[in-house]
């Protein structure tokens, strides 16, 4: 009876050993045994939802089961939070993977696009390979690369979609669709800060004449309280069937062909370009940058006032007048 009771015992023992080295061990220390296994190289792109990165890792082989993932993800609080990046996993359970997602730290690569990057200054922005803008290009053709909502607003000419790219530092995912991900990032930002600003029902036509009046008044204030009064001077402009006259524009036709201007001469506004807008009336063909959030708001919140002229000073502020006489005045008594 004593030899049966003691054989029980040692069942029971050897049973709750053998429960704990497989359920309970592998839960609190996950990682214990992915040590010493090959790992496996994964990429999540930015912008990835938790499905589509647990679909990734499972065809990678990392995973057997990446609705099983999706839930240890949740678990762990990463399925909102998953940093993008080139990661570094060994295969296993779905537990194992996981918490070798919370703790990695994946390689990345920080992209910053300032406000006033002109397309060509893009591709360096981006780190892609000088004088080839194919990737770029590319990503900025496929509409499936912005929100939902933009696609009816997207200009046709894929260059001028920059207009909808916010200027911020991203983190993506190095590789061969750094591009695609950084207008998808860059995009989808623009959507959530500036998007709200538009008009209830904007079409194609006022989104992107506002957003190449947005790319205009980047080039021109220096201080942002006068954003929104420019903006209202170059819309007051164009209603009175005037020229815009704006410097910014002739130094980007001057940039076009790799010509640095910092200042213009009165022979240098007389440049044969259709961006010139001294020589042509109404707004240029597309954008001359990157706006900024703040340009892109004052382009859609103009300031409406009477001042028609105006000019900058040496200190980077501009003086407005009503009229050309006033303009005059104004200009002699600056420099007297």
């Amino acid at each position: 009876m004593t030899n049966k009771i003691e054989n029980n015992i040692q069942f029971i023992a050897a049973l709750m050993i053998f429960s704990f080295l497989c359920f309970v061990f592998p839960a609190l220390y996950p990682d214990m045994f992915t040590l010493s296994a090959q790992k496996i190289e994964v990429t999540i792109s930015g912008g990835m939802s938790a499905k589509q990165a647990a679909k990734v890792l499972q065809e990678a082989g990392v995973v057997k089961d990446s609705n099983k993932l999706i839930k240890w993800m949740v678990k762990l609080g990463i399925d909102r939070s998953l940093k993008a990046g080139t990661y570094l996993i060994a295969p296993g359970d779905e537990i194992s993977v996981a918490n070798q997602l919370k703790t990695s730290s994946p390689q990345t690569l920080n992209v910053t696009i300032i406000p006033g990057t002109r397309y060509s200054a893009l591709i360096k922005a981006l780190k892609l390979p000088e004088d080839n803008d194919e990737q770029l290009l590319n990503a900025l053709s496929e509409k499936e690369n912005f929100p939902l909502e933009l696609h009816l607003l997207l200009p046709d000419k894929p260059k001028d979609r920059i207009i909808f790219l916010l200027p911020e530092t991203y983190s993506i995912a190095p590789g061969n669709n750094v591009a695609a991900q950084a207008v998808k990032r860059a995009s989808k930002l623009w959507m959530e800060r500036v998007g709200k600003h538009l008009i209830e029902n904007a079409d194609k036509k006022f989104a992107v004449e506002r957003g190449i009046l947005a790319s205009i008044v980047e080039g021109e204030a220096k201080i942002k309280e006068e954003r929104p009064i420019l903006a209202g001077i170059f819309l007051n402009r164009i209603k009175e069937r005037m020229p815009l006259q704006s410097c910014a524009t002739v130094i980007f036709c001057w940039d076009e062909l790799g010509i640095k201007k910092k200042s213009l001469t009165y022979k240098d506004l007389e440049i044969d370009s259709v961006y010139n807008t001294y020589k042509n009336y109404g707004l240029p063909p597309g954008p001359i940058s990157i706006p900024s959030e703040g340009s892109w708001i004052s382009a859609l919140n103009p300031e409406m006032t009477d001042f028609l002229f105006f000019f900058a000073t040496a200190n980077g502020n501009h003086i407005f007048s009503k009229t050309y006489e006033e303009h005059l005045k104004k200009q002699r008594q600056k420099t007297e």
